[in-house]
């Protein structure tokens, strides 16, 4: 399997289509603190005007990616199958499935294939353990790359300046009181996952979760994602899962070479 090289291309304005643009902006509105909108509260949301921000909402009601009461619109699971078309069409997401299926049985432990889009790390694939996680990362699950072990680990693959500006454009909130709030305790931890080759954490999303994670890199040495398994705390003691754990993320990371 292949990977495409990846260009950079300069796009001028003239060749971009601003209503796609404004399309998008109005569909990732919609989130967890604003699940249902009225045309008005869009309008401040995404700098339109309100009849504009009427005619956008209308227009996805009329596609099935909206519903609305006559007052207030929200999304419908169709929007769903945006994300399913990345999945279909990328085929990387696709092939690693069996991969984490063999790690979720040799470890009994939930197993996820991350990216890193922006300062955020995206689930892309995942295999759920039998036991029960309190959190589950289900594929499309976003979470800030330094709350995530995954994230940590594509993180630290970033130079040393550009590590320092991802840490100066952020803001780190504490998702627990565990959490590594102190930017320059973050670099250091960065970097040791770095030299390690690897990457554990516990508590920084959620009190009780413990994360592992390796880098998946080409065959040129581009890393293409990160592998990890996510476990409760409890189970057993970092060491012992560290130690469990690592050595299978890195034998199946180092057979993905072959195919990246």
């Amino acid at each position: 399997m292949k990977k495409p090289e990846l260009l950079e291309v300069e796009v001028a304005k003239r060749d971009l289509i601003d209503g796609l643009i404004k399309g998008i902006d109005v569909i990732t509105a919609f989130n967890d603190d604003t699940a249902r909108l009225t045309a008005s509260e869009l309008a401040e949301k995404v700098d339109l005007s309100r009849s504009a921000a009427r005619r956008y909402l209308l227009t996805l009601v009329h596609i099935g990616l909206a519903a609305t009461d006559g007052r207030s619109f929200w999304l419908t699971p169709k929007v769903l199958n945006l994300g399913r078309s990345y999945l279909d069409s990328a085929r990387l997401p696709r092939a690693i499935v069996p991969f984490l299926q063999r790690l979720t049985l040799q470890l009994q432990e939930s197993t996820n294939y991350s990216v890193l889009d922006g300062d955020e790390v995206v689930y892309v694939s995942r295999v759920n353990a039998p036991r029960l996680l309190t959190t589950g990362f289900e594929p499309g699950t976003r979470l800030p790359a330094y709350t995530s072990t995954a994230g940590r680990v594509l993180l630290s693959a970033l130079p040393d300046n550009e590590l320092r500006a991802y840490l100066e454009r952020i803001d780190l909130i504490a998702y627990t009181h565990l959490t590594v709030v102190d930017k320059e305790q973050l670099f250091r931890e960065l970097v040791e996952i770095r030299e390690a080759g690897f990457g554990v954490t516990e508590n920084q999303y959620e009190i009780g979760l413990r994360g592992i994670s390796v880098p998946i890199k080409s065959r040129r040495g581009a890393l293409v994602g990160a592998l990890s398994v996510s476990m409760m705390i409890s189970t057993c003691s970092k060491a012992e899962a560290t130690a469990r754990c690592v050595p299978a993320l890195q034998a199946t990371a180092n057979t993905l070479m072959l195919w990246v």
